[in-house]
């Protein structure tokens, strides 16, 4: 089994308050499509946060998590103390993020807004552009938009913007965040199987916050469900090996059981006291 990430005991905590989610016996393998579901607030943000160094939320009582990446093994704490700068290159060498919002930069060009972090992973301007524009077409994004400020296209096209800035740099993983919950189910479902083809095709990486449970089922290789759990007055989420669903194409598995209805299962996954 070629590991990703090998996680243990991890704890999630903001500024060393109480776990806002715990995750217990955790593998995440390469070359897959996971999607994470679950209701609203119960940590799946948080998971992808720390599991892409964007937020110091690994709390002291945790075990070392492991990333395995193409330069080996190492874990996501040791890499938070070598200090700002190799933090900001580990991140801009492994990962790749897309979110709802999508971020992109308001001042700059739709073009600019793509092209930039091509240049800044060291390409030439004529092979970023070559590269965009390749990407554009596939997405169905017209190149009249290219020249246009990123304040006057649709919020549609900033989503497919998003996608193509995310897909053109040098990254492992790739993370979402709700990337397609502005967009319609037909150009949903278009980009999440041109995003399935892109990590297959390269070998990467790609683990996918949702709440379109038809989404996660057509095109998921894992879907890991995460639970609300209580001690004493605090609640927090939680996320365990047991909690994972494995598509084989024949049939949705759970612990090497077939779950005739995974729809259904999942859905009542989403209710919390």
């Amino acid at each position: 089994m070629d590991l990703l990430y090998d996680i243990q005991h991890l704890e999630c905590t903001y500024n060393g308050t109480e776990p806002v989610l715990l995750i217990d016996d955790i593998q995440i393998k390469k070359n897959r499509l996971y999607f994470l579901v679950g209701a609203s607030g119960i940590g799946k943000s948080t998971f992808i946060e720390t599991l892409g160094l964007m937020n110091s939320t690994i709390g002291a009582s945790s075990d070392p998590v492991i990333f395995s990446g193409q330069n080996g093994s190492i874990s996501l704490q040791e890499i938070w103390q070598q200090g700002e700068e190799k933090l900001s290159q580990f991140r801009k060498d492994s990962f790749s993020f897309i979110f709802q919002n999508t971020n992109l930069m308001p001042h700059y060009t739709s073009g600019e807004n793509m092209v930039l972090t091509a240049l800044l992973d060291g390409m030439s301007y004529d092979d970023a552009l070559s590269l965009v524009k390749e990407k554009m077409a596939q997405v169905n994004l017209d190149p009249e938009i290219f020249d246009k400020n990123i304040q006057n296209v649709s919020g549609g096209q900033r989503q497919r913007l998003a996608f193509v800035r995310a897909f053109i740099t040098n990254y492992q993983v790739l993370f979402g965040d709700e990337p397609t919950g502005n967009l319609d189910p037909l150009t949903a479902k278009s980009l999440i199987r041109m995003l399935k083809e892109e990590i297959k095709n390269a070998n990467k990486t790609c683990i996918i916050v949702s709440h379109d449970i038809d989404l996660a089922l057509e095109f998921g290789d894992e879907i890991l469900w995460f639970e609300q759990k209580k001690k004493q007055d605090a609640k927090f989420g939680y996320l365990c090996k047991d909690q994972t669903l494995v598509n084989t194409d024949d049939a949705w598995l759970l612990a090497g059981n077939t779950i005739d209805n995974p729809a259904a299962f999942l859905e009542s996954k989403f209710i919390v006291e």
